[in-house]
């Protein structure tokens, strides 16, 4: 592969994102059309100091619907409040509540008067039922009264139940998520405990650019929202959009991993966010014509333009890639890209485990089992940790009383994996 624009140390540790175009093989046999992974990627730039990170305009969606009553209440008043602690004085911050009726505890403001905003979020108390569509609106109409590119517009939403009042299918929450990230604006989802729709919060959060985690225990929400302001504070840069063009000859079939625009060669991805030092990455298969042996052949080039938070400017980089063609079997083994791979077999295993979650919810536990079991021989060479995570997942999708939580932390896995999501999807 010729980079065009390599990958510089001093430049990634400076001002500017690092792209590569890379192919799963750079030898495809002579004489035979192919099938050929591409993977395009881009890596924030590492951030130099605390002072260089972006200004934050965030919305706290919190849930304190009547199943939030005790402990769960308290620890996310005082995860709320260890959030805003962390914040600067030039941030802005929102809270909203909401039960069956929603509320604006904090209008967006700075957090300049950090002790009224703590005052409120201590006052929060549950009761009420869950309308968690609304909620998620209304934390966003907040964050627009003071959107502004070159900042990080979020809206972090925790819930426990399931929303029944208002909108409450995936399909009218993926909407929402896919209108606000059109606005710059992204959702992370915290779902609490066994009783939240797993479905509901990963299509918001997927369509929307966002996180999502299953929160195990209310004990962990403090380390959860510890976690979440971490990965908004180290965005380097908003507003990536990738565009790959195949050469003459080159056909894009599909790509794996996100919504993405095929117009006849073009393929256009998109990004809302890049973190500091964290990958990013869209993979597509493309088929390429046969050549003769020896012969080389441009496969397809990249470019990437993005909003800098740190210089403030629009960067552009590209990058492109090319084969060659070879008679000989070992040429082509030897020349595979391990780290295409890897990714690509992990995207399979996150359409396995989406796969294994539909067959076992349609009643085919067998089909489901065996999905996964599939999933852990594909996935084990390159990525051992997740091999046994779907191996212990396959054990127990025929185990009913531990289905629900395996299920979620599942969908988990599976949306953390799509999106390359900084930051542990279950705690």
């Amino acid at each position: 592969m010729t980079s065009i624009h390599p990958i510089d140390p001093v430049e990634r540790n400076g001002k500017k994102c690092c792209f590569e175009l890379s192919a799963g093989r750079s030898v495809l046999p002579a004489g035979q059309k192919s099938i050929l992974e591409l993977k395009a990627s881009v890596t924030g730039f590492e951030v130099e100091s605390e002072s260089h990170r972006p200004s934050l305009n965030i919305a706290l969606v919190i849930d304190r619907s009547g199943s939030m009553s005790g402990r769960k209440i308290e620890q996310a008043k005082e995860a709320a409040a260890c959030a805003v602690r962390q914040m600067r004085e030039n941030d802005i911050v929102s809270v909203v509540i909401y039960d069956d009726e929603v509320e604006v505890l904090v209008p967006a403001t700075k957090c300049t008067d950090e002790q009224t905003i703590l005052s409120k979020i201590k006052s929060i108390r549950s009761g009420g039922a869950t309308a968690l569509y609304d909620g998620t609106v209304k934390g966003a109409n907040e964050v627009k009264k003071f959107f502004a590119k070159g900042q990080v517009n979020r809206v972090i939403l925790l819930s426990d139940g399931m929303a029944n009042v208002g909108p409450s299918t995936p399909e009218e929450l993926g909407e929402l998520g896919g209108r606000l990230a059109d606005e710059g604006i992204s959702v992370t989802t915290l779902g609490l405990g066994e009783g939240y729709d797993e479905d509901l919060m990963q299509k918001l959060a997927q369509a929307s650019d966002g996180n999502h985690v299953f929160i195990t225990s209310e004990s962990s929400l403090v380390e959860v929202f510890d976690q979440e302001f971490q990965s908004v504070t180290s965005v380097v840069a908003s507003e990536a959009v990738c565009e790959i063009l195949c050469a003459e000859g080159v056909c894009p079939i599909r790509v794996l991993n996100r919504d993405a625009e095929i117009d006849g060669g073009k393929v256009r991805v998109s990004w809302n966010q890049i973190y500091s030092g964290h990958e990013r990455y869209v993979l597509l298969e493309v088929e390429v014509p046969s050549g003769a042996n020896r012969q080389k052949r441009s496969i397809a080039s990249g470019t990437l333009k993005y909003a800098n938070l740190q210089t403030r400017t629009a960067d552009t980089l590209t990058d492109s890639v090319e084969i060659s063609y070879s008679v000989s079997e070992d040429d082509v083994r030897r020349s595979a890209n391990a780290s295409v791979l890897r990714s690509y077999a992990e995207q399979s295993a996150a359409s396995a485990r989406e796969e294994a979650i539909r067959m076992r919810d349609a009643g085919d536990l067998v089909g489901a089992q065996y999905m996964l079991y599939s999933a852990v021989n594909n996935v084990k060479m390159y990525s051992p940790a997740m091999a046994e995570d779907l191996a212990e997942e396959a054990n127990e999708v025929k185990n009913d009383s531990k289905w629900n939580g395996f299920r979620k932390r599942m969908r988990a896995r599976a949306n953390s994996t799509r999106n390359q999501q900084k930051g542990d999807s279950v705690k």
